[in-house]
């Protein structure tokens, strides 16, 4: 009996939450020596991507409150992972930049992420890593058009 489309889309989508908890989980494993969390590497990840960017900026770029954004970054500036500067046109606005430490768990944490994927990826072929990277990058894109559609229609909605 083939699947219905409906039953294979709910399938793809459990997956994807499977293998992102997993991945979650076995790099918390094998992460245990870092100092921040998974919400500050995301964090850490958008500043580095961004910088500098303003604590409202971030706020929007990660869904957050900028009251968690704050929180989040008094962590990390504490650590020393990023730090903050004035604007220099309006001294009331502050940008988040990451700091030489804070680039440095970056790094390490990237190196870690591609050796446990390469481990993990072992039993895939070439040619189906090309097929997931695929799909991978057409949902991306999907995604990224659905948002800018999105963005354009509220904009244009006064009410």
């Amino acid at each position: 009996m083939t699947q219905s489309r409906a039953d294979i889309i709910k399938t793809v989508f459990e997956n994807t939450t499977a293998i992102k908890r997993a991945m979650a989980n076995q790099l918390q494993t094998t992460s245990h020596d870092y100092p921040v969390s998974r919400t500050q590497l995301e964090v850490m990840y958008t500043i580095q991507h961004l910088q500098p960017i303003s604590f409202k900026k971030l706020a929007q770029q990660l869904y957050l409150t900028p009251g968690a954004v704050s929180q989040l970054a008094d962590s990390l500036a504490q650590q020393g992972l990023i730090s903050r500067q004035a604007d220099s046109h309006d001294r009331r606005i502050q940008s988040l930049s990451l700091t030489k430490k804070g680039e440095k768990v970056l790094i390490d944490v990237d190196t870690l992420r591609k050796t446990v994927m390469e481990k993990v990826m072992q039993g895939l072929s070439t040619e189906e890593l090309l097929v997931w990277a695929n799909v991978q990058q057409k949902l991306i894109n999907r995604f990224q058009a659905e948002n800018t559609k999105n963005t354009t229609a509220f904009k244009g909605d006064k009410n």
